[in-house]
């Protein structure tokens, strides 16, 4: 074997090896179905290990807060259709735990979910987990690690293309 072939050689391996490191690799949240559209049921996974961790290892009941960004909103953090007030501890917005430091949520059809009008597309689900004892700010919130809201694209050509 040459030089030119054992370099050739290494790099797939490489690629390969960091390939299936990257698909076992933890995420901060998850979906399923992974692609969806506005009227379809949903199934939302979020790893507290991962991103800001600020639930990590939190013992209490944990709950969601749900938005969607529309068409209509002002900036990619205009939380539209707002489904729970902040820090409520309301049975519907009560995640269900998934293993250690994980929870889900399930939506059943997104655009009726969030009451969102025909003429409006809904472009993501805005979601953040959260515990229950929140008073205003003071609450443990689950966030990308740059504290920036979470989101959830939602497939409008799907969406369009089933109507």
């Amino acid at each position: 074997m040459n030089t030119l072939q054992l370099t050739s050689l290494l790099f797939r391996v490489a690629i390969f090896s960091m390939t299936i490191s990257a698909c076992n690799s933890p995420v901060l949240l998850k979906w399923n179905p992974e692609s969806f559209s506005d009227n379809s049921d949903v199934e939302i996974i979020c790893d507290a290990s991962e991103g800001n961790k600020d639930l990590l290892n939190y013992p209490g009941d944990v709950f969601v807060h749900l938005g969607v960004i529309t068409n209509k909103s002002k900036n990619k953090d205009d939380w539209q259709y707002v489904k729970f007030k902040w820090g409520s501890r309301e049975p519907e917005a009560k995640t269900i735990p998934a293993g250690k430091n994980k929870w889900k949520y399930k939506i059943k059809n997104i655009r009726n979910f969030f009451q969102v009008p025909n003429d409006e597309q809904i472009k993501s689900i805005a979601v953040l987990f959260r515990s229950g004892a929140c008073i205003d700010i003071y609450c443990k919130v689950l966030r990308n690690s740059d504290g920036s809201n979470m989101y959830i694209p939602v497939n409008y050509e799907a969406a369009v293309t089933n109507k």
